[in-house]
């Protein structure tokens, strides 16, 4: 349970078995996808392998403030910490957008791809989006980080107090630790990956689970099912009361989909 560093990554690895490596979004860290998987006993069998992205929680940043550097960073930290073995990837956002981009390189490798709301294109002027919207399930009352809870209504479609709670747990931790210098100069500078045109290129073996929400502003939908429309491997879900962060709007059904996804890499173990 403890953490561990390769050159400039810090990562947690947790149980035995095929390797999931968990990639998180933008300006968030490990704790966005270790506190919510790791609440699914269904994963016992899994090695799970959960890291802090170059720039972001305690992995320090890359020498040059691009995608193409920072993905060089994962290649080398996947060759040391997986070897030659088979693996499956999980990515959110920009950590979907660099899962591809893994996929991609390890052909032979990657058995399954699980992505929730991921970049498709980075350059935010291409991107078709959607409009964001409020579902007010109860009265939320903000005690703590209350300066947070405007960021919490732009990026939920779900308000309610669970959430808000789960937006605390998940999201602010990565927040407050992120080197916004650093994403400041990706952003600006080099967040496209130099090959995107072929991230879903993938091996016809890769099993796919696409999860995106109907009201995502940040990354949209419509591009994402257009591109991997003809994989046949993919399967398609697309959730009506969601948004960006969809695992904090609709956990029950990233929860089963991800159930359904590593039994599918089960019976091919």
């Amino acid at each position: 349970m403890g953490t561990s560093t390769f050159k400039n990554i810090e990562y947690q690895t947790i149980g035995n078995g095929m390797p999931i490596i968990f990639l998180h979004g933008l300006a968030l860290d490990r704790v966005s996808t270790r506190n919510f998987f790791e609440k699914d006993s269904n994963l016992a069998d899994f090695q799970r392998i959960y890291i802090d992205i170059p720039g972001m929680g305690n992995s320090s940043p890359t020498s040059e403030a691009t995608a193409d550097t920072i993905f060089s960073n994962l290649v080398e930290f996947i060759d040391h910490i997986v070897a030659g073995k088979n693996f499956a990837l999980y990515g959110h956002s920009f950590g979907g957008y660099l899962a591809q981009a893994i996929a991609y390189h390890y052909q032979n490798q990657v058995s399954g791809l699980f992505l929730t709301c991921p970049v498709c294109i980075a350059n935010k002027e291409f991107r078709v989006v959607e409009k964001h919207k409020n579902e007010y399930i109860d009265k939320v009352f903000v005690s703590d980080n209350e300066k947070f809870f405007n960021d919490f209504e732009s990026m939920n479609v779900l308000i309610s107090q669970s959430r808000w709670s789960s937006y605390q747990e998940l999201i602010l931790p990565g927040l407050e630790r992120a080197n916004a210098k650093f994403l400041n100069k990706l952003q600006h500078n080099g967040y496209t990956i130099s090959f995107e045109q072929k991230l879903q290129n993938l091996a016809p073996k890769t099993k796919i689970q696409l999860v995106l929400g109907r009201h995502d502003h940040v990354v949209g939908y419509k591009q994402q099912m257009k591109a991997f429309l003809d994989n046949e491997q993919v399967s398609l879900t697309l959730l009506a009361s969601a948004g960006h962060n969809i695992m904090i709007d609709q956990p029950e059904y990233v929860y089963d989909l991800f159930d359904k996804f590593t039994q599918n890499l089960e019976i091919e173990m």
